[in-house]
């Protein structure tokens, strides 16, 4: 239960970078198609379009505010941008070509931005090549000459994962190591993707900003029991997604922090041990799952850890033993008497259908032998002498059959057909001799006395047979 537990947060958090990473890709795309396509075809600015409301030239009208985000006003209506220069007047021909992209841009931002589908914060896009700096929501900084995207940490990560790439030919999206969110005792996470233009040359990133506190209630809703604790952290031991309530003083908090999370650095170095087995103190199992004592809630826990390579994380699951414990004898119950209740009715069904099997098989067989009964038939009154009633088989019957009993049916009908006409009909000749009347009395006659012995040779044999008959009549 526990390994499938794990595996199923594994594979939540891989689906949930990569729907974040896919969007990214998208919004790479979308920036570098519409930018090619606007330096081909440069039309003339439209200033309804004109959404330069992320620095401090324009203000975001009331009409569309959103709600403020600490000293700034926001926007959802639009993707907006600033130029991290100062335009030129009149614009050059590359200020022209990054303001004429962001009026086809600008629509596109809440298409592109996913928000709490995918626990999505802010859309960053900065190109470094085009002087530009997109937002989303809109976040209007009035600060904006003092913001330096060079020194953020998406940025930073976007052009590690560059250069870690010797041949950049695919997209490639990372993670930032654990930051802390301004005025908040939450850490943050960053996924970044680098951009590049046709020679494959660094010019800027695209980033999400993700809050691991709106992960951790997402995960807890979907996956979570009474009994479970789940944690993300990183390679060496931030934990970026936590239960805990602490205070600012507290950040960052590691999983070796034992006065709040109860284990110390030994338990910790023991998850990337194979050997380290158990440190409890009264569970003794012989799960594949390390035992480990917590020292904050007094109990034995088991602790599963599934290492996200791609991201540089790691899932951490912690059980309580006796609860775990509990519920596996109430599962194992459970599980048992629904094996015995499947069983007895499993029993059930094989016995009704081996009897329905075997009368079937009776039936089957005494209609299919029937032919070879006929014959039998046929055969035993031929030895008896008794007239045979000829039974022909149906159609349907035949069909079924054998070629062999069929011909041997149809064999069987041929001789007793021949033997009839040969044995029962009765000749005029075969009528007469039945009808002759044997003597009652046994009378010894003696031929030699009515013809001489040489003339008896001679005699016919129609004459022969008359004079018996004669005789046969007179002596009776």
């Amino acid at each position: 239960m526990l390994k499938t537990q794990l595996n199923e947060y594994n594979s939540y958090f891989t689906s949930l970078f990569h729907t974040n990473g896919q969007t990214l890709i998208s919004f790479f795309q979308l920036y570098t198609y519409l930018r090619n396509k606007t330096q081909t075809h440069l039309d003339s600015l439209n200033p309804k379009f004109d959404m330069n409301y992320g620095g401090i030239n324009a203000k975001i009208p009331k009409s569309i505010q959103s709600k403020r985000i600490g000293a700034y006003n926001t926007t959802i209506s639009c993707l907006c941008y600033t130029n991290t220069t100062k335009f030129h007047q009149p614009y050059t021909h590359e200020e022209l070509i990054n303001i004429k992209t962001q009026e086809s841009m600008q629509s596109f931002g809440m298409v592109i931005f996913q928000g709490k589908t995918t626990l999505q914060s802010f859309l960053y896009g900065y190109v470094k090549r085009d002087n530009i700096l997109m937002t989303y929501p809109c976040l209007q900084r009035h600060d904006i000459a003092n913001y330096i995207p060079e020194n953020r940490t998406w940025y930073i990560e976007a052009k590690r994962n560059f250069q870690a790439h010797k041949v950049f030919d695919k997209y490639n999206f990372s993670i930032t190591y654990p930051y802390l969110l301004f005025k908040s005792t939450s850490v943050g996470l960053s996924m970044a993707i680098p951009f590049v233009d046709r020679n494959l040359s660094f010019i800027g990133t695209g980033a999400f900003d993700l809050i691991p506190s709106s992960l951790l209630k997402e995960v807890t809703q979907q996956f979570g029991r009474d009994f479970t604790s789940i944690f993300l952290a990183s390679l060496d031991g931030i934990l970026i997604m936590h239960p805990f309530n602490i205070t600012f003083d507290k950040i960052p908090l590691y999983f070796y922090n034992q006065s709040i999370t109860g284990f110390g650095l030994e338990d910790w170095q023991g998850l990337s041990d194979p050997l380290f087995k158990s440190n409890c103190q009264n569970q003794t199992t012989t799960m594949d799952f390390k035992c480990l004592y917590n020292s904050f809630y007094n109990q034995d826990m088991f602790v599963s850890q599934q290492i996200l390579h791609e991201f540089n994380m790691s899932v951490i699951v912690l059980v309580s033993s006796s609860e775990f414990n509990k519920f596996s004898d109430e599962f194992n119950s459970n599980l048992i008497s629904k094996l015995q209740i499947t069983f007895s009715n499993s029993i059930i069904e094989q016995a009704s259908l081996f009897v329905f099997l075997c009368f079937l098989i009776y039936f089957m067989i005494s209609y299919l032998f029937y032919p070879i009964e006929l014959i039998i038939n046929a055969a035993m009154n031929q030895i008896q002498k008794k007239k045979y009633q000829n039974k022909n088989l149906n159609t349907i019957l035949q069909s079924l059959l054998s070629v062999q009993i069929l011909d041997l049916y149809r064999s069987c009908q041929h001789f007793n057909k021949l033997f009839e006409r040969l044995s029962f009909n009765k000749n005029e000749q075969c009528q007469k001799i039945e009808n002759l009347q044997y003597p009652q009395q046994i009378e010894e006659i003696k031929l030699c006395c009515f013809v001489d012995h040489k003339k008896f040779r001679k005699l016919d044999v129609l004459f022969l047979v008359k004079k018996i008959v004669q005789i046969t009549k007179s002596v009776k």
